[in-house]
């Protein structure tokens, strides 16, 4: 089956949903808090330890529940309402939030203690990413999923510039506890949304006995699988090579841009605002050269702006090649989020989505890891270029062996 948009299917069809439009604005508010805290929280791991392999620990330690648990999260998932799963981990992220924020305000924050609450909330993710990629569908059903998914990559990226943002302000003028702590009261908005919203396409939860055979038929059916077994595994070479380019930023900025504070809050903006502009358009792409093509383009072509950001040495050409890096980023994981969802069942819809989340989420923090030991050695533009170089060659691999994702998507 192709994942090309149909044309009866409006790009913004989604938004006619009342209900999806609560999530949007619910959503946005507190995934803004969100991205505050994950680039104050970078911020603060390196100005503690002037480190960039520290960098890469602490994203290690948020991935290491992604790796343990995702999996049997998604067979969790299928088994409980989507929407009550979330209240939970939104309310247990909040509570770490504010521990975060009193930490800090208290001024006795050590590495240790981001080390463990970035742990607590990577087991939280391990369970709330995969039921927050089925819920869109469940919100906005098949006839809008395409739809659906596209806004719901804007609202990840829209995120990524309001967050960044009101970050680097508060953390010029405030610091990083009040990024914490803001990132806590966000979550108040996505709670009292999710209360509100009906979910009129919720997908039947199957009461099983036997999780872990259920386990097994979702790992033998993704692996099977002549779409989503090359899917999965382009996502994996994104997490490997590419999405940790995104952790060793507060490194690229302080040791080559010379701009630890406003020069990162930049790029994370700049990231940010390509993504916006991709997942915009990303409709109007599919329908002109369609989702194959689309994706080996972005493959290559992230790669080839991360390797002309280590030749950067001021903010302006290297924020600008940032909003191109982000927005070609954003297609690829839109086609690659599209494709698996077009050609999973139902039945397997959250087990193969806690798959996918897993390839981004638990595999990149260790690839994070071993790039900042690797920028650590040899400098973090040589560390990048290597992970560009090895980023694009795998996913040459892919499209040789299995030819077929780029014609049937």
């Amino acid at each position: 089956m192709r994942a090309n948009a149909p044309s009866n299917v409006r790009t913004y069809g989604a938004l006619y949903s009342g209900d999806f439009r609560l999530y949007m604005v619910g959503q946005l508010i507190s995934m803004s808090g969100t991205w505050m805290q994950t680039l104050a929280q970078g911020y603060l791991v390196f100005q503690i330890t002037r480190s960039e392999a520290w960098l890469g620990i602490v994203a290690c330690a948020a991935g290491l529940p992604f790796l343990l648990l995702a999996p049997i999260g998604g067979v969790i998932v299928d088994q409980v309402p989507r929407r009550r799963l979330l209240l939970v981990t939104m309310l247990f992220q909040m509570g770490l939030a504010f521990i975060l924020a009193a930490l800090t305000f208290a001024g006795v924050v050590q590495v240790w203690h981001i080390l463990v609450l970035a742990f607590l909330l990577g087991t939280s993710n391990a369970l709330d990413m995969p039921a927050r990629q089925t819920f869109v569908i469940e919100v906005v059903g098949a006839d809008q999923m395409h739809s659906g998914i596209a806004l719901n990559s804007v609202l990840n990226s829209a995120s990524r510039i309001l967050g960044p943002m009101a970050a680097g302000i508060a953390l010029i003028r405030l610091g990083p506890a009040w990024c914490f702590f803001i990132n806590g009261l966000s979550f108040v908005a996505a709670i009292a949304m999710l209360l509100l919203m009906h979910v009129p396409y919720a997908f039947h939860s199957e009461r099983v006995s036997k999780p872990l055979e259920q386990l097994r038929q979702g790992l033998q059916f993704a692996r099977h699988h002549p779409m989503i077994a090359p899917l999965l595994l382009l996502s994996t070479i994104s997490s490997v090579s590419l999405v940790p380019i995104m952790q060793i930023m507060p490194a690229y900025a302080d040791t080559v841009l010379g701009s630890p504070d406003a020069g990162y809050a930049a790029l994370s903006i700049a990231q940010g605002a390509g993504s916006v502009i991709a997942g915009v358009l990303a409709g109007w792409l599919a329908k002109r050269f369609g989702y194959g093509r689309l994706l080996v383009t972005c493959a290559f072509a992230v790669a080839l702006c991360t390797a002309l950001l280590t030749v950067q040495r001021t903010i302006p050409p290297a924020v600008a090649i940032n909003v191109l890096w982000g927005a070609f980023m954003m297609l690829l994981y839109v086609c690659i989020n599209i494709g698996i969802q077009v050609v999973v069942p139902n039945g397997y819809r959250s087990r193969i989505m806690a798959l996918y989340t897993l390839t981004f989420m638990g595999i990149a923090p260790f690839s994070s890891l071993l790039l900042g030991f690797i920028a650590s050695a040899i400098g973090t533009p040589g560390a990048m270029l290597l992970s560009a170089v090895l980023g694009a060659s795998l996913s040459a691999f892919v499209f040789v062996r299995w030819s077929r994702v780029v014609t049937d998507i």
